[in-house]
C-alpha cells in the first residue's frame, strides 16, 4: 500500500472524527507503525478488536493506541472567532493540511493494568 500524503481523511470519515472513523487514516497508521523495533522485537498493530483504534499485544505487553491531529486550526472554536475571522485563508490552509496523514498515534493506556504479560484481549 502506498500512502497518499495529500489524502483528506475527512473524505472517508463518514461525517465523524477521522481519528475514530477514517479507515484510510487507521490503515496508514497501522502500516507506518507496524515494524521491527531497535531491540529486535516486532511491533505489530491490529485493527481487528471492536472498539479499539489500534492494538499491540506481545510478550512485551498489551497496548491500546489512539490517534489525534498534530495541528489545530481553531476553525470551529467560538471563543477564537475574533481571531480566526481575521485570517480565514490561513485557518483554512492549516485545517486542510492537518486533514491529511498529519496525525499521530499515542498510548491511550495499558490494556493490561496488572502488567501481566499474558494477553486477555482476543486478537
Amino acid at each position: 500500500m502506498k500512502i497518499d500524503i495529500t489524502f483528506n481523511v475527512y473524505t472517508d470519515a463518514i461525517g465523524g472524527d477521522p481519528d475514530r472513523t477514517s479507515p484510510t487514516l487507521r490503515s496508514y497508521h497501522k502500516m507506518l507503525w507496524s515494524k521491527k523495533l531497535p531491540n529486535g522485537e516486532q511491533f505489530d498493530l491490529t485493527d481487528k478488536i471492536s472498539g479499539v483504534y489500534l492494538f499491540h499485544g506481545s510478550r512485551l505487553g498489551d497496548l491500546l493506541l489512539g490517534s489525534d491531529a498534530i495541528t489545530h486550526s481553531y476553525r470551529n472554536h467560538k471563543r477564537k472567532t475574533w481571531l480566526t475571522q481575521q485570517i480565514q485563508s490561513e485557518v483554512q490552509e492549516l485545517f486542510d493540511t492537518g486533514s491529511t496523514i498529519e496525525h499521530t498515534l499515542f498510548s491511550k493506556h495499558s490494556a493490561d493494568k496488572t502488567h501481566n504479560k499474558s494477553s486477555s484481549w482476543s486478537k
